[in-house]
């Protein structure tokens, strides 16, 4: 078998926030490696978000993080995207034009707006990246400079249809649920961010696998030589797997990469 690189998405994946990663999880990861293929986390997290415990303590070659805006091999950036001074501006007068909670991810710093925020302890994503990075959790109106490649709402209050059509010219618009959502450049994915990484290191696409379980995951699903969404996955992104595998507290990573034979 030709080495494989293989894709995983975090939430929803590998992870469930406030439960731990799967033993059988672990072990699959760490034994594709001993077995000779490539392990990547693939995430719409940005850098910052990717946790070393318990995430990267399980071992990965690498990173591809904020929906394909980032890339990072064997601990090195190999890659990085950021929204430019302009993107940030029209970003920032629509959310709040719109009223709607945003931050603003970036490699090192994640920003929230204090005039579309009323408590962070409202919001449970927001209270998790406060838990997590309370240093690195700045808000906008207290930097100088924001570094920054993706955007992402709640809107809580109102219907964010408006928003969207105001974005979609420029930028993919990622709705998880109504009104959650995640906003990159146009031409930015997770399969984008395969094939830069593909790119970098000589590896055909064709050899890679992707894991996932939701919306923003579509498009590496497609993308991979091998898709494969998670028995807990989402509908669109099952439509579009080559593979369906168990639930992830089922083991489903395991059962996902004895399947094809990684094992």
């Amino acid at each position: 078998m030709n080495r494989k690189a293989v894709f995983f998405d975090i939430d929803g994946t590998l992870l469930v926030l406030g439960k731990p990663v799967l033993q059988s999880t672990i072990d699959a990861i760490r034994k594709i490696r001993e077995n000779g293929h490539l392990a990547f986390i693939c995430t719409g997290r940005s850098r910052v978000m990717v946790p070393q415990t318990p995430i990267l303590d399980i071992g990965f070659d690498g990173i591809v993080g904020a929906c394909g805006m980032y890339g990072e091999f064997q601990g090195k950036e190999v890659f990085r995207y950021s929204l430019s001074g302009k993107q940030l501006e029209e970003m920032i007068s629509l959310f709040r034009k719109y009223g709607i909670m945003y931050i603003l991810e970036g490699t090192e710093y994640i920003y929230y707006d204090e005039e579309t925020v009323d408590d962070i302890a409202d919001d449970w994503y927001l209270q998790y990246v406060n838990e997590t990075i309370p240093q690195r959790f700045l808000p906008v109106q207290k930097v100088k400079t924001i570094e920054a490649c993706k955007a992402s709402i709640h809107a809580r209050t109102s219907d964010p249809g408006e928003l969207y059509k105001s974005l979609s010219r420029n930028y993919e618009v990622m709705e998880h649920v109504f009104g959650v959502a995640e906003f990159v450049p146009k031409g930015f994915s997770k399969a984008k961010g395969i094939s830069l990484m593909c790119e970098r290191l000589g590896i055909d696409v064709a050899d890679t696998i992707a894991v996932g379980d939701s919306i923003n995951d579509v498009d590496m699903l497609k993308h991979a030589g091998i898709g494969i969404c998670m028995g807990n996955g989402s509908e669109p992104a099952k439509e579009c797997a080559d593979y369906i595998t168990t639930d992830i507290f089922e083991d489903g990573i395991y059962h996902a990469m004895e399947h094809f034979g990684l094992l």
